[in-house]
């Protein structure tokens, strides 16, 4: 791109310096404007500006010299302004610098004499509009930079998860407001603080190994148990554009419940491999022994070797049916056909099937129905499942020879079904858990009655999508008592 020639306005009331200096100049390839006198020179200003060099006579009618660079450099504080005049003292030179003339020419003066003014006014404007875009430019950097910094410390401020940035001193010089709750021994310290003023010994261990290393990039995952929620930190050397390590960053995520579900899903593998492995191997062992012959000559053992087999296969299915159903249920692919049907019919098939589990070791199941054919809107064999699941937990935690009581009734708008037995009974710190998936009350006379804890939670679960609740009250060595409430079809109580 072609530079663009200087622009030069000359104003003086003789005639013969105006032409003189505009030939002079224009043969150097400057643009010459020129004007008679200081209000001619100000229109032209106007009119044809800008210019870069002002060559202005100081004695001039309508309006001084002084008075037109006054003005002219009100309007364009870049231009050069450059007195001529033939009366150049002391006294002029003085005042012209201070009204901002740049230098002065007295009459007469030669060819060079003003091209060498001209020339070095011209430099002086390309330096003060050098200087003046440099300082622009770094204002306007600055601004960047704060703004950039003040975007980082607002971002740095929502995170939920904890930021600490330490430098290579091994000292703390940044931290969120996630970090500040997740670390309150250090939340109250100036910055910068030493790492050592963190009481978790993990999280100053993983920092000084990344600081530390030997060369490289490394990064280093853990997870760190801080206060009552479990964090999967990781930290991360900063590399310079050269290369060089100057810290470290930590980020602190919140792995809490992922570590409780880790634990759960390493228990229910355990559980379910312990309920599965338990009925295979006895239903193996009874099949083998019918296979082998050895019961031909007792007819009666053996049909009841094939009876247990056959018992051990329905708890298997039965088993399979609860992880199918919470799985459809957890990825919403659990469908409902839902019709009015009256629950004390849901209740006695229950009823019926946990009686046969109970004779055997002598609990009488009772039920007691005051719900007056009370009806639910509800999918039959979701309501039978909720209803079975209670009986046979109740005659389970029962002790031989108990009672299992389980009565109907209504409660305005909705009807209850409550199921109580007289059986171990649950801690009140396990009555909080107990319908979370796969969660079971550990103690010493639990220890041997089988389960996955599946159960109770696909009971929640399937109460739920009832537009129902389910509950429990109960107290260890006297019994338990649950109670489900599911809306009444009419919605009359």
């Amino acid at each position: 791109m072609t530079a663009r020639a200087a622009r030069i306005l000359v104003v003086d009331d003789e005639l013969g310096v105006r032409e003189g200096c505009r030939k002079i100049l224009a043969s150097e390839g400057y643009e010459v404007i020129t004007a008679g006198d200081g209000k001619a020179g100000l229109e032209q200003f106007g009119e044809r500006g800008p210019f870069d060099v002002l060559l202005v006579d100081l004695q001039m009618p309508r309006m001084s010299g002084l008075e037109l660079m006054q003005e002219i450099r009100a309007r364009d504080p870049d231009i050069v302004p450059i007195i001529i005049t033939a009366h150049a003292t002391l006294d002029t030179a003085v005042e012209g610098t201070r009204q901002g003339a740049y230098s002065y020419i007295p009459k007469p003066f030669t060819p060079d004499e003003l091209l060498l003014a001209i020339k070095n006014g011209l430099e002086k404007r390309a330096l003060s509009l050098e200087a003046r875009r440099l300082r622009d430019e770094r204002e306007r950097r600055l601004l960047e930079v704060a703004s950039e910094r003040s975007r980082s410390n607002t971002i740095l401020a929502a995170m939920t998860d904890g930021v600490l940035v330490i430098n290579l001193e091994k000292l703390v010089v940044l931290r969120n407001n996630a970090a500040a709750r997740i670390l309150p021994d250090c939340a109250g310290r100036a910055l910068p603080f030493p790492l050592q003023e963190i009481e978790s010994a993990d999280v100053r261990e993983i920092v000084h190994v990344v600081i530390d290393s030997p060369g490289g990039f490394m990064i280093l995952s853990r997870q760190i148990p801080l206060g009552a929620s479990t964090y999967m930190v990781n930290v991360s050397p900063i590399i310079e554009p050269g290369g060089e390590t100057s810290g470290a960053v930590a980020v602190f995520s919140d792995v809490t419940e992922l570590a409780k579900l880790d634990t759960a899903k390493s228990m229910f593998v355990s559980l379910v491999a312990h309920e599965v492995k338990s009925p295979l191997a006895a239903t193996e062992g009874w099949l083998n022994l019918v296979l082998s012959g050895m019961l031909k000559s007792d007819p009666v053992e053996e049909r009841r070797m094939l009876e247990r087999a056959q018992l051990r296969v329905k708890t298997l299915r039965a088993l399979v049916s609860e992880l199918i159903s919470l799985s459809a249920i957890q990825t919403g692919k659990f469908s409902l056909t839902r019709a009015p049907i009256e629950v004390s019919e849901a209740v006695g098939r229950a009823v019926e099937t946990g009686r046969e589990s109970a004779a055997s070791r002598g609990i009488r199941v009772e039920l007691q129905d005051d719900g007056g054919g009370a009806r639910v809107l509800a999918d039959r064999e979701a309501l039978v499942m909720i209803f079975s699941n209670l009986v046979e937990n109740a005659v389970k935690y029962s002790r031989d020879g108990g009672e299992v009581r389980v009565r109907i009734s209504r409660d305005g708008m909705y009807v209850g079904v409550s199921v109580r037995d007289r059986g171990i009974g649950i801690s009140p710190e396990d009555c909080g858990k107990i319908f979370d998936e796969f969660y079971r009350a550990r103690t010493e006379e639990t220890a041997a009655i089988p389960g996955t804890g599946l159960g109770l939670s696909l009971v929640r679960r399937l109460a739920e999508l009832h537009q129902g609740t389910v509950g429990v009250s109960s107290e260890l060595g006297v019994g338990s008592e649950f109670t489900v409430r599911l809306p009444l079809a009419d919605g009359t109580g």
